[in-house]
């Protein structure tokens, strides 16, 4: 497991030495502010691997620094955990279209928030996560750090959507995943009216646009999907 620098940005005191106890116990190392000044001078003073930032600090709303860090050449690659008890729909929608990339609702499973970190670090640097960028098999390849997909040698052209769909069952190849976990990790927070039949439709497109590697895409009966084993490319 690869040991990160994370800044954490909570005005809470509570809610931080729980935050600062739980990604230290996993081996990460945490920094800790109050504010959004204050957090904007340390990341420029030594750029963190990731932030989990709160929404409501004592002199702003965590989107500011958000938009600031995303707009600025040198920082916009670290991601950004933003939490926060603001859960409507509407709220988290504008969470990620400010640039946080995962939104997590208070109150919220410690172990959800380091799985999601792991997730948002694998996404941001698959070449340091401990896997190739670089996965194929049966014609398929998935190129993780390019963003890209080809099949039969010829690249194949993906809305955001079934990348990331692609994308979560190539990680996860091998395991069935429900429509409901699918649902949260593709489209997560921005899910609007997206459900089952959602997914559904996007494996179709998916494998259509696949051509005999979407047959890689095993439907489960009853319970979801699986992408059939892969192996290893090497990057």
């Amino acid at each position: 497991m690869i040991k990160l620098t994370i800044l954490i940005v909570e005005d809470d005191p509570a809610t931080l030495e729980l935050l600062e106890a739980a990604v230290s116990e996993v081996g990460h190392m945490a920094r800790t502010v109050g504010t959004l000044a204050n957090a904007f001078k340390s990341v420029e003073r030594n750029p963190p691997d990731l932030i989990i930032m709160d929404r409501g600090l004592p002199d702003g709303d965590g989107f500011k620094l958000c938009l600031a860090l995303k707009r600025d050449l040198r920082f916009r690659a670290i991601p950004i955990l933003m939490v926060s008890g603001r859960g409507e729909v509407a709220e988290r929608v504008l969470g990620l279209r400010f640039g946080a990339d995962d939104y997590l609702v208070k109150p919220f499973d410690m172990e959800e928030l380091l799985a999601r970190v792991d997730a948002l670090f694998r996404r941001a640097h698959p070449e340091l996560a401990g896997y190739s960028s670089r996965i194929a098999s049966g014609g398929l390849e998935l190129d993780l750090a390019a963003r890209q997909a080809t099949s039969g040698g010829k690249l194949v052209r993906l809305t955001p959507m079934e990348y990331e769909l692609l994308r979560v069952l190539v990680e996860r190849r091998g395991t069935v995943l429900t429509r409901e976990f699918l649902l949260e990790s593709v489209w997560g927070a921005a899910r609007g009216g997206a459900g089952p039949k959602t997914v559904d439709v996007t494996v179709m497109n998916l494998r259509r646009k696949l051509g005999a590697a979407g047959s890689l895409i095993a439907a489960v009966r009853a319970q979801g999907y699986k992408l059939l084993e892969l192996g290893n490319t090497g990057t």
